[in-house]
């Protein structure tokens, strides 16, 4: 590794030898060094994308399950097409919420198993219900 530069720390007085030939390598100052730290986060990186991932999933499961039910309704002439999708969309929307937090909870209080889907299940039951009951 080839020094920077250096700088010889030899007085003219100094005959010793260990003195003599010494030199001391420096390196260039950084202008503005930036030390970071690392923060503390409530959930890793990998949890969140767990956790979106699972209420992606949940929308999309809820809502095209929803749909075929009312495609029923619709095909019988008790709703409409616009009605359906409405309904198939919001009752989606309430699947994807209530997956995507039983997924955090499980994630942040489980190491999985039967008690990460223990909690999954009574935590998605019970944002489910939750919003249920606030809509209705």
């Amino acid at each position: 590794m080839e020094n920077v530069s250096t700088t010889s720390h030899t007085t003219p007085n100094q005959t010793t030898p260990l003195h003599q030939y010494s030199t001391v390598q420096v390196y260039p100052v950084q202008p503005n060094p930036v030390q970071t730290y690392p923060t503390k986060t409530a959930m890793s990186p990998v949890a969140v994308s767990k956790t979106a991932s699972a209420g992606i999933f949940g929308f999309i499961v809820v809502s095209t399950g929803t749909m075929g039910a009312n495609l029923n309704k619709v095909s019988a002439g008790q709703m409409t097409l616009t009605q359906a999708t409405g309904d198939s969309l919001a009752k989606g929307a309430i699947g994807g919420t209530a997956a995507a937090c039983a997924t955090a909870a499980a994630t942040s209080l489980t190491s999985g198993g039967v008690a990460g889907l223990a909690v999954t299940l009574a935590a998605a039951t019970g944002v489910s219900y939750l919003i249920n009951k606030i809509i209705s």
